[in-house]
């Protein structure tokens, strides 16, 4: 490691100073398999994981005058990859699998606390289960509540009455509620809260 250190300095310092291709593809080298195989295990798709990786180093180069040569390369860049995992989860997945409606206050808590995104990943996946074993026109309720439709918007959508809507989406967000409070454990105490502050607003 003391041989190691020194070396991830002389990269950074030839990239920094000298714009030096040849040490950022040696950066490159070094870690991009293991940041691919960190962003696959959360992602579950290997050209969702490619593309973030990408993204990753893209950026890395472009604010390269910026970087501080005595930083601690390694958590630099699996800090970078946290960070667009967890946009990733927020911006880009495909609905139903966005929880958009509750997803503000816990980005912008874990933007604060990294350390937190297996935890946040853990309770989306409860969500997304218990959401999937609704039936349908509980499901799309609930979905396009989260797109911010009204609830007469959405029973014309879904062809059902308003207090239809009203009754599944209360259901709903029982359902989802219970789950989260049920497989939870209590061990996420403060993304658990916001999760069912925010899931509880459905019926609002």
């Amino acid at each position: 490691m003391a041989q190691i250190i020194p070396l991830y300095k002389n990269w950074l310092v030839a990239i920094k100073e000298s714009d030096s291709r040849s040490a950022f593809s040696a950066i490159y080298a070094q870690f991009w398999k293991d940041l691919f195989g960190h962003a696959l295990k959360r992602l579950k798709d290997e050209q969702q994981a490619e593309d973030i990786v990408q993204e990753l180093f893209v950026q890395f180069w472009e604010q390269r005058q910026k970087l501080d040569i005595d930083m601690n390369l390694p958590a630099y860049l699996y800090g970078m990859l946290k960070f667009k995992i967890i946009d990733f989860f927020n911006s880009n997945k495909v609905k139903p699998q966005l929880l958009a409606y509750w997803a503000e206050d816990m980005h912008h808590y874990v933007q604060h606390h990294p350390e937190e995104l297996d935890a946040y990943l853990h309770l989306e996946e409860l969500l997304e289960e218990e959401l999937q074993k609704m039936p349908h026109n509980m499901k799309e309720a609930i979905v396009l509540k989260w797109d911010q439709l009204s609830i007469r918007e959405i029973a014309e959508k879904l062809n059902l009455s308003e207090q239809t809507v009203k009754n599944n989406l209360t259901e709903g967000s029982k359902r989802l509620q219970r789950s989260l409070l049920q497989r939870g454990n209590g061990r996420y105490s403060v993304l658990l809260c916001l999760a069912v502050q925010s899931v509880a607003l459905l019926t609002r």
